[in-house]
């Protein structure tokens, strides 16, 4: 019996890392959008989503920390927890409109001249 030969962690994956299972629906503003191009085309909804989860983790680490004398520490928990689930959840959003899975008419016409210009400089 041989043995296979080990593999080599030194050679480029032989499959890529990037799995599509669907098509964007809607334009495409950046098929590859970075974290300043989601933060500053996060909708104000996506805000009040994040806000308003860390405030509701606030009080239900407040209310669960109160059986044990620990209201302080489970507030700050509860908020930093669902804080940072809900801006997830945003950025996760935004760059799903960038990417044109989602409904995108404001952030198209957001960054239409970039789009313009972008096009042009490479025709």
């Amino acid at each position: 019996m041989t043995w296979p030969e080990p593999p080599s962690y030194y050679d480029p994956p032989k499959v890529g890392y990037k799995v599509i299972l669907q098509q964007p629906a809607f334009p495409i503003v950046y098929p590859d959008p970075n974290i300043g191009q989601v933060l500053g085309n996060m909708r104000m909804s996506s805000w009040g989503l994040a806000t308003g989860m860390a405030l509701t983790g606030g009080a239900l680490g407040y209310w669960k920390g109160s059986q044990r004398s620990w209201q302080r520490p489970g507030m700050f928990f509860g908020m930093f927890l669902l804080g940072k689930t809900g801006l997830a959840w945003g950025l996760i959003d935004s760059s799903y409109r960038l990417m044109g899975y989602k409904e995108n008419d404001r952030e198209v016409q957001t960054n239409l001249p970039g789009l313009l210009l972008r096009r042009e400089t490479y025709v």
